[in-house]
């Protein structure tokens, strides 16, 4: 069992993880993944969220607390209600740590902290191209009142540091990792009229982030040159009608099949020729390490923390975000060069398996959570020994 070894801890950690809800995402999976590693190690893990989701099984079968909070789903906003239950659940739980994942929850963790000693780490998983100039200084606020936090790659670091002014020795990279999630044993189904052709894919949610748009305009490259290939959409979002729409006005509505969300995404992944990732901001995205753990070529936009998963030419092929004809390019290359596709898929594996390891994610996080638990422990001591003294000498 996982004890901290300062003297004031005789007894398993506390620690609570928070997130905007457990639906399928990145970071929902990193946020779930973690917490159940966590518990498995001997931590007492409790998860709050505003609302379940698909995933919310998973850390319950992990011997996780699931906290749900509120009725609705609160999310890229600012909820009273979320930081408000949030700091009763603190105050009830006694906990040694907070752990906050995703802009909602690290600003109600920073909220529901107010006027407490209890140290709260932030993950950054995103770049955050979304956020508007109030949200962007909610974040620098939020940021400031963070012990530490963990960015998902070097240039998310590097916005903290030169956007957003966090102190460099605030600031760690941890790299994401594929998380250890269970999934259907079930071979996965697809549609009968998707046949047997080579199959290309995006897995993602169906924003504009994820640049989904330019994923249909280059299968529509691509499809003017070679017929026999089959597009599979993989995931919901607010985008998927008018995608669907735009398909049908592409002329590649036969060829582009829209599969909603799967919670068997992961296996879905494995029957790809190729994963197209075509983002125009990312973090970290695990589903290019689920591709390449999967032996699957990547074709992916040069955005965020991509740059530093798959190598261009090594382990992938990298191009230019927002530009549809370098993506249907790079597609169209490595459907006629099925050689180099098995190559760039084998060397993916090989460096997800030394690089991108889930324990050693584990043993990062785990190694600052010790830290500042031992900082805190010191502070305490001191502030100890100092009122102590200041009785002794009757407060002169």
């Amino acid at each position: 069992m996982i004890q901290h070894t300062g003297a004031a801890f005789c007894r398993p950690l506390r620690v609570l993880l928070v997130a905007d809800s457990l639906d399928v995402g990145g970071a929902e999976q990193h946020v779930v993944s973690l917490a159940v590693a966590l518990a498995q190690k001997g931590y007492h893990v409790t998860l709050a969220c505003s609302v379940e989701g698909s995933l919310a099984s998973f850390p319950r079968q992990g011997n996780v607390l699931v906290q749900p909070l509120l009725h609705t789903l609160v999310k890229r906003q600012f909820s009273l209600g979320f930081a408000w239950q949030l700091s009763q659940l603190v105050r009830r739980g006694s906990f040694d740590l907070v752990h906050a994942h995703m802009y909602t929850s690290a600003f109600a963790s920073a909220c529901a902290l107010f006027g407490t000693s209890i140290p709260l780490v932030i993950t950054e998983h995103s770049q955050a191209n979304w956020r508007s100039k109030h949200a962007q200084r909610c974040s620098r606020w939020f940021y400031h009142r963070a012990s530490h936090i963990i960015a998902v790659s070097k240039e998310i670091r590097r916005r903290l540091i030169e956007r957003d002014n966090v102190p460099f020795d605030r600031v760690s990279v941890i790299m994401n990792a594929t998380p250890l999630l269970a999934v259907p044993n079930t071979e996965p189904v697809l549609p009968v009229e998707i046949g047997k052709g080579l199959l290309v894919g995006m897995v993602a949610r169906l924003q504009p982030e994820k640049g989904p748009t330019y994923f249909l305009e280059a299968a529509a490259y691509v499809l003017r040159v070679v017929q026999d290939i089959q597009f599979l959409v993989v995931g919901d979002g607010p985008m998927r009608a008018k995608l669907q729409a735009y398909a049908v006005q592409l002329g590649i509505q036969k060829h582009v099949h829209f599969l909603g969300f799967r919670l068997d995404a992961r296996s879905l992944i494995g029957l790809l020729d190729i994963l197209v990732v075509p983002s125009l901001s990312e973090g970290t995205p695990l589903v290019t390490l689920e591709a390449m753990t999967a032996d699957v070529a990547v074709v992916a936009t040069k955005v965020g923390g991509i740059p530093e998963q798959i190598r261009h030419q090594q382990e992938g092929l990298l191009v230019p975000p927002g530009n549809s004809s370098a993506l249907g390019e790079a597609i169209l290359h490595l459907l006629r060069h099925p050689l180099q596709r098995m190559q760039l898929g084998v060397a993916g594996r090989r460096r997800a398996q030394s690089q991108f390891l889930f324990s050693t994610m584990v043993q990062e996080t785990e190694a600052i959570y010790h830290t500042l638990l031992d900082r805190q422990e010191q502070r305490d001591l001191d502030r100890q020994e100092h009122d102590s003294l200041f009785a002794e000498t009757g407060g002169l």
